[in-house]
């Protein structure tokens, strides 16, 4: 074998290796691999239609059962077990369950069941806020409140607990929220921005008594996670009083 054609059966040969690498996922970081790449709106559409189907013959909701004062924007979580493989050939690339970000929720089960995004990175933030404020409570018998907001709610004072000050990078805005801490120490997000800016994008009505919090999950792809509810006070959505 000549030299010229040693280097081309060695040349492909490599190149056989490389594919074979990147086709595996090898060579490739976890945020990168394919199914991840997959835009949410399609995984989204694929598991609304199975929901529909799954509903519409078994009569009920794949959902797990979760404890009665679970958060309305946690409580109904997909059970896709339920849905493999009639209804779904696998999880969804981006779920939890296949090693992403995001758990599978639905909103409005009573009336129009609609599947939503859980972003886990968000409670994460939370839960570390969460976990320095608890042991500010511990060893001082306080709770770091900063300014005093609506309906009996405060801004977390993070110097009182030496941290730089946090805040969570909106998913349907450009927006940062700011995090907010109730009168029995619960930490969570100030959402009040992004409702807003959905409420005037869409031109929603918010019906008396109705949290607007729901307008901004119905509206984008993802459920406000560790909110506290919501009133409309004129055109804005404020904190509703504990």
């Amino acid at each position: 074998m000549n030299t010229a054609r040693c280097r081309r059966h060695v040349s492909a040969a490599v190149l056989m290796l490389i594919l074979s690498a990147l086709l595996g996922g090898c060579l490739y970081p976890e945020e990168r691999r394919v199914e991840n790449q997959v835009p949410s709106t399609v995984y989204l559409e694929m598991t609304q239609k199975a929901i529909e189907q799954f509903q519409a013959e078994q009569g009920v909701l794949p959902i797990l059962t979760k404890q009665y004062d679970t958060p309305i924007f946690e409580k109904y979580e997909i059970d896709f077990k339920r849905l493999m493989p009639k209804y779904l050939p696998d999880y969804p690339g981006n779920s939890f369950e296949k090693g992403g970000i995001y758990k599978y929720v639905l909103i409005d089960v009573e009336t129009k069941p609609t599947v939503r995004l859980l972003h886990l990175g968000v409670v994460s933030q939370v839960a570390n806020v969460q976990l320095a404020v608890n042991n500010y409570h511990r060893n001082y018998g306080k709770w770091p409140f900063g300014q005093e907001l609506a309906g009996g709610y405060h801004t977390i004072d993070f110097d009182q607990l030496n941290m730089k000050e946090q805040q969570v990078e909106s998913l349907v805005s450009n927006q940062l929220l700011p995090f907010v801490i109730n009168e029995q120490g619960m930490v969570g997000i100030d959402y009040a921005a992004d409702i807003a800016a959905i409420i005037r994008s869409t031109k929603s009505v918010v019906t008396e008594g109705t949290d607007p919090r729901h307008i901004l999950a119905r509206e984008s792809m993802f459920v406000p996670v560790k909110s506290f509810p919501y009133t409309m006070k004129g055109d804005e959505p404020v904190l509703a009083s504990q």
